[in-house]
């Protein structure tokens, strides 16, 4: 029997592959959130008038809708970036 004949697995195949479709989707989802943040500090959305409710104002007392705004865009570009992360360990696992 020949032993230098090498079968690989299409299931991990194919889960590579959707792990790379994975971790190309949140990168240029973080990008594109980060550009918005970077287009919130630079003002683009001063018509914006977003309004915490009262419950949550003892979180942010001296925020303005501005600062809201581009901490949002922040939060979700680290939450990408988590989740890239996760993808790219998921994929060195298989």
């Amino acid at each position: 029997m020949n032993s230098s004949q090498s079968y690989t697995d299409p299931g991990a195949a194919l889960g590579k592959v959707f792990l790379k479709i994975g971790q190309v989707v949140m990168a240029i989802l973080a990008a594109g959130c980060g550009y918005l943040a970077y287009l919130a500090s630079e003002g683009l959305f001063s018509d914006w008038n977003v309004q915490l409710d009262e419950d949550f104002r003892w979180i942010f007392p001296q925020m303005t809708s501005d600062q809201l705004i581009i901490y949002l865009f922040i939060g979700l570009v680290v939450k990408f970036i988590f989740w890239f992360g996760i993808l790219a360990w998921i994929e060195r696992k298989i």
